[in-house]
């Protein structure tokens, strides 16, 4: 099974902006419906991503500063950051495959640089 990064204010800047694999931030909350409803396609994503991509979760109720900083207003939002960089958002429930047709072209942009 895939390692999730639990983000915070502390860990943000080595878990996702100086990360070397590209990273989907998944902002979440405990309260937020389709944000539970999206954790096991996030999970199912992680493990079939591993070496690849990396996932890491941001509560953005206990972290609203780096949410803020991100540009997150609802959620369930999903950040790709590469080399430290937002290439690409995904907002809202999607299923596993639809967020990775989102995210595939800057994973294979990565690869090849």
């Amino acid at each position: 099974m895939a390692v999730i990064a639990e983000v915070s204010g502390e860990t943000f800047i080595e878990e996702v902006i100086d990360s070397e694999l590209p990273v989907l931030l998944d902002c979440w909350a405990a309260w937020c419906g389709p944000c539970r409803r999206l954790a096991p396609e996030i999970e199912a994503l992680a493990e079939e991503q591993e070496g690849r991509l990396k996932v890491a979760k941001l509560d953005v109720d206990e972290n609203p500063d780096i949410a803020q900083l991100c540009g997150v207003s609802l959620l369930p939002t999903m950040l790709l950051f590469v080399d430290g960089v937002i290439q690409t958002a995904v907002v809202g429930f999607h299923e596993k495959n639809a967020i990775l047709v989102a995210i595939e072209p800057h994973l294979t942009a990565k690869a090849k640089s």
